[in-house]
């Protein structure tokens, strides 16, 4: 690799735990993803062969859905690889990207610790009232408790990001080297 020493020990000690957590979120969401497809396959099945749905297919692709969105936002939000808009790119200074995505990830950071605490609260609440799906019974508190703490990472992930800009490495930084973003994937 020609990466400097510098680089290569910075991305190896503060992405280790950014990697257990591309790990984990990743492994979640393609599980999740695995399961909606295989369950697809049998509902269409039973449903043009059979004539037989499989029962309660649409409550579990909502359940599927939600927790493979929010399973994989820890990873996109470090990486950085949002759908975003950059209409206004051309004409940003680049002296001026670093600054301009430190206080978007301290500002992000903070709306999805926001987020995290209110969903908390609402699953605590689902858990009092026994908020269940209507046809399988599936208790949403379980569900709503794992996208809390998927917005906690994600927040998380948000923060780990500020000081790669304070150090001009970040995913977006001018002249950054995309094979330092690539050892995240080949980890």
């Amino acid at each position: 690799m020609s990466d400097t020493p510098e680089i290569t020990d910075d991305m190896s000690k503060g992405n280790a735990a950014a990697n257990m957590l591309r790990r984990l979120t990743d492994g979640t969401s393609s599980l999740f993803l695995f399961a909606m497809m295989v369950m697809t396959c049998i509902d269409v099945v039973g449903r043009y062969v059979f004539n037989s749905p499989l029962n309660g297919a649409t409550e579990l692709t909502e359940l599927f859905m939600g927790i493979l969105i929010f399973a994989v936002l820890p990873t996109v939000s470090y990486r950085e690889e949002h759908v975003s808009v950059d209409l206004l790119d051309l004409w940003f200074p680049e002296k001026l990207i670093n600054r301009r995505q430190l206080l978007i990830n301290a500002l992000a950071m903070v709306m999805m610790a926001t987020v995290a605490w209110r969903m908390w609260i609402f699953a605590v609440k689902a858990v009092d009232y026994g908020d269940a799906t209507e046809y399988l019974a599936i208790q949403y508190a379980p569900i709503y408790f794992f996208i809390s703490l998927l917005c906690a990472a994600t927040s998380i992930a948000l923060l780990l990001n500020i000081p790669r800009y304070i150090k001009g490495r970040g995913p977006l930084s001018p002249g950054h080297d995309e094979t330092v973003h690539d050892d995240l994937k080949s980890t």
